[in-house]
């Protein structure tokens, strides 16, 4: 059953019963009347392939409240381009669409604007060129943001995490949303095996800070659902491919009251595309998105710190988390066979040795390096505010009705 634990930090809107889903809707079209509902996906061009996409795009062309979707795409040639641009338009039936071509030459001009920070092409660029071509485009109202590979799709998602935004009883500014992550196993490992026992390291090492205690608040850090006002994301600064999540509820901390951030429980098992593990073996990616990931908790927990000093906080905190992780591993091993489970003891200590190699060569470059930003961009609302037109370039890049 569904339990009503509120953390002290964050308020937390549970899954306790089912509303009606036609009364839901009815009530957020007349509430998106003044704060329109724009829905943001970031995708590869490989979705396009693949089940989940196209299922996710029919359904929510039936959603009433959604004025329009926002469709930031990488990993396609211009041709591949004005195909996914048909026909994603055919999937959605008529609503208004706007396709960003990240990998266009248009858009790679916008891109150049923040190369000497290292900004480049992946999730969080998708999402910030997103933002800042609502923010440009004038949208004074609600923005919603989800992945593209969730196989079991359902458009009670977007009600969850646009009604504390859109409600003015709630008046949140940032909602996000968590759920478990399992099947016949557990998956998840990157926030199971990394994020949770790293962020308990840190706080091993320097004390209860209130950035660690909001993070660890979170059920799902690393989930990518989530909601808030256009003029809020817009003056959050991410970086530009893995820890967008973590990067982003940094923000948060440091720009809202507890009483404007929340996080939702979205209701039940959504089944996303998972890396898979060969035997013996860890599929690059995922260590490349748990080192990035790792790097930008890192840099967001002491940023402030002087390099000499992050360096030696970083070994103690890699030595913490060697101990700390077999515990979470041993924890999840209870859930599974609790819940009857399978369960692979050296598939997960596979991961746990992976991100500790991880972190290990974070450790190592930071000696070397010093401590750097992991290529964040300044926030759309400074970017627009400081590059002359650079608004009317994204504009006049977006692929539109």
């Amino acid at each position: 059953m569904a339990d009503f634990y509120q953390h002290a930090r964050l308020p937390t809107l549970h899954h306790l019963s089912t509303p009606d889903s036609t009364a839901r809707e009815i009530e957020l079209a007349e509430l998106s009347v003044k704060r329109p509902v724009a829905l943001l996906l970031p995708a590869l061009h490989l979705e396009m392939g693949r089940p989940a996409l196209p299922a996710i795009l029919r359904q929510v062309a039936e959603v009433p409240y959604i004025s329009e979707v926002v469709l930031s795409m990488n990993g396609m040639d211009e041709a591949q381009m004005r195909t996914a641009n048909t026909t994603c338009r055919n999937w959605l039936g008529g609503k208004k669409m706007t396709l960003l071509w990240n990998d266009g030459p248009a858009l790679q001009a916008v891109n150049q604007h923040f190369s000497e920070a290292g900004a480049q092409g992946g999730k969080g660029a998708n999402i910030w060129m997103g933002i800042a071509l609502l923010k440009a485009s004038g949208h004074d109202g609600i923005i919603i943001s989800h992945d593209t590979d969730i196989l079991n799709y359902s458009p009670s998602m977007l009600a969850k995490l646009c009604y504390p935004i859109a409600h003015p009883r709630l008046g949140y500014r940032f909602a996000k949303g968590y759920y478990s992550r399992v099947a016949d196993r557990l998956y998840g490992r990157v926030t199971r095996l990394l994020i949770f026992p790293l962020i308990q390291a840190f706080q091993e090492v320097l004390g209860a800070t209130p950035l660690l205690e909001h993070l660890e608040s979170f059920r799902y850090p690393l989930s990518g659902e989530f909601a808030g006002d256009c003029n809020t994301l817009a003056n959050f600064s991410i970086p530009s491919a893995w820890g967008l999540e973590i990067a982003m509820l940094c923000e948060v901390h440091r720009q809202l009251t507890v009483n404007e951030m929340c996080q939702v429980d979205l209701g039940f098992h959504y089944e996303h595309r998972h890396r898979q593990l060969e035997a013996g073996t860890l599929e690059h990616g995922l260590v490349a998105a748990a080192a990035d990931v790792a790097r930008c908790l890192a840099y967001q927990v002491l940023r402030d710190s002087q390099e000499r000093a992050a360096e030696s906080l970083l070994k103690l905190v890699l030595e913490r988390y060697r101990s700390r992780s077999l515990e979470w591993m041993d924890r999840y091993e209870h859930v599974a066979l609790l819940n009857g489970l399978h369960y692979d003891r050296a598939e997960e200590a596979l991961a746990v040795a992976a991100f500790t190699e991880a972190l290990q060569v974070l450790t190592k470059s930071v000696a070397i390096d010093g401590l750097h930003a992991p290529k964040m961009r300044p926030s759309p609302a400074t970017a627009l505010l400081n590059i002359p037109a650079l608004g009317s370039q994204i504009l006049s890049a977006a692929i539109g009705d």
